[in-house]
């Protein structure tokens, strides 16, 4: 039985690694189109980016990828709740998974010149204070949004841990 629940935990993660990458270059996408820059080229496996050209709004294009990566999960986990559907912890955990990875990637990626959009946010003038703002406030976010998210993927286990502590 327990294989089912490794098996299913295993196929989530991998679901929330590509679901990130995918929201986080339809960031990119979404500014580079709506700022008149031209969208190269979009790669997603196994680590995503996209190139683009003509970019007359650096700052907004290369953020994009981060912010629109953080916004959607959240609002989508907010919608899920909402209507009270039972999967929502899964959109919670994913909206924790993107917090997490891209505030990790942005506010502790130490480039200071492109491929990365830490790199080229720096090169293009944006402050390392900020990034570095960003990446604490999204991973401690992400953080808390994980926090007592394990009674639904271990059950057992969580139970069993509450009535030792009763018992003590």
């Amino acid at each position: 039985m327990h294989y089912r629940r490794w098996t299913f935990i295993l196929l989530f993660l991998t679901v929330c690694w590509f679901g990130m990458q995918a929201v986080h270059e339809l960031g990119h996408i979404l500014a580079a189109w709506s700022s008149g820059a031209m969208v190269l080229q979009v790669v997603v496996l196994p680590i995503s980016w996209t190139n683009v050209s003509n970019v007359e709004y650096p700052l907004f294009v290369y953020g994009a990828g981060a912010t629109f990566g953080t916004i959607l999960p959240l609002l989508l986990w907010l919608l899920a709740r909402y209507l009270r559907w039972k999967s929502a912890y899964l959109f919670r955990f994913f909206a924790g998974f993107c917090l997490v990875a891209n505030g990790t990637y942005i506010g502790f990626d130490f480039s200071t010149t492109g491929p990365s959009d830490a790199g080229l946010l720096i090169e293009h003038g944006a402050h390392r204070l900020v990034l570095v703002l960003f990446g604490v406030l999204c991973v401690s976010g992400g953080l808390f949004l994980w926090h007592g998210q394990s009674r639904y993927f271990f059950p057992r286990i969580v139970n069993e841990s509450r009535k030792q502590n009763e018992t003590e």
